[in-house]
């Protein structure tokens, strides 16, 4: 059985090189805070898109697209 509050990043590189960084499990904005460090070392982000998770309470998620 999974547990419910497990938080992950999800680090996504395409063919191209473009990343996508997602977080899942994070409440608020705890997720942007968790993903900081990978933001940062990507570089300059090309998109955010915060997904409806973002604006609950409870079981956070967004999604950060890095340009190639």
């Amino acid at each position: 059985m999974m547990n419910t509050h497990t938080k992950t990043i999800e680090i996504t590189v395409d063919p191209e090189g473009g990343v996508a960084v997602k977080t899942k499990g994070f409440t608020g904005s705890t997720c942007k805070d968790a993903s900081r460090f990978i933001e940062q070392a990507l570089g300059q982000a090309e998109r955010e898109k915060l997904l409806p998770e973002y604006f609950q309470q409870a079981g956070t998620s967004g999604q950060i697209q890095q340009g190639n």
